[in-house]
């Protein structure tokens, strides 16, 4: 979705495939947050929306398991829209479970891998706690809010939507705004269940998940969310 527009606009081509239809196929297969195409909204209005904290936790729940765990490759994986397909899609959805059960002999849905990839998530956002990570901690570098993005590359090319209409757009040469990030975190927060406070997991988030003893832990150190 990057490369492929991207390498387009620097060669003078054609774009391999429209914006809109793009955005459309790619949402198809963002379980469990399936069918909301501003997910890949990328333009400047879009950046801090519950969208893209929906795509944040798309992304860290799918590396957590189908990358980080399943050791799905990073260049391969996800397989969204390739030029070889008769449609145009990707095998993401399908074709991760097919290899793993072939693998395995198990009978696995994609959908359960992104469930254990949040609790492995959880899990990992548990263990910062323990260690003392708060909220206040969780911030990029001066440099992320203070200069404009400049890639090794020509240009960065994505998806936005412009005048409510979708089109490849720019995206290098913005930068970070400090205040709409805080406002973003406490909505990120508050989409996986974490105290907005704080970014400590809660107790009903960490018992949904299977992870009653790791709530437990956190309370015997005064580290469990609440808000």
């Amino acid at each position: 979705m990057f490369w492929e527009p991207s390498r387009a606009m620097w060669q003078g081509k054609p774009m391999p495939y429209e914006a809109e239809w793009v955005t459309k196929v790619i949402a198809e297969k963002l379980v469990p947050y399936e069918g909301n195409p501003l997910m890949l909204d990328y333009s400047t209005e879009n950046i801090y929306s519950d969208h893209l904290a929906k795509l944040s936790a798309w992304f860290r729940h799918y590396t957590r398991f189908w990358k980080q765990s399943a050791l799905y490759c990073d260049y391969r994986w996800p397989d969204f829209v390739r030029k070889d397909s008769p449609d145009g899609r990707g095998t993401t959805g399908d074709g991760e479970p097919t290899y793993l059960n072939a693998v395995t002999g198990k009978d696995f849905s994609f959908s359960e891998g992104m469930d254990i990839g949040r609790k492995i998530w959880n899990l990992d956002n548990s263990i910062w706690t323990l260690q003392g990570r708060h909220r206040d901690m969780v911030h990029f570098a001066d440099y992320i809010y203070e200069q404009p993005f400049k890639p090794n590359w020509p240009s960065a090319w994505l998806p936005g939507r412009k005048d409510g209409k979708w089109e490849y757009i720019r995206v290098d040469g913005r930068h970070l705004d400090r205040d709409k990030f805080e406002e973003f975190k406490t909505r990120y927060y508050k989409l996986e269940g974490w105290d907005t406070k704080t970014g400590w997991p809660r107790k009903e988030t960490l018992e949904l998940l299977g992870l009653s003893q790791v709530a437990d832990a956190l309370a015997k150190n005064a580290k469990l969310g609440s808000e």
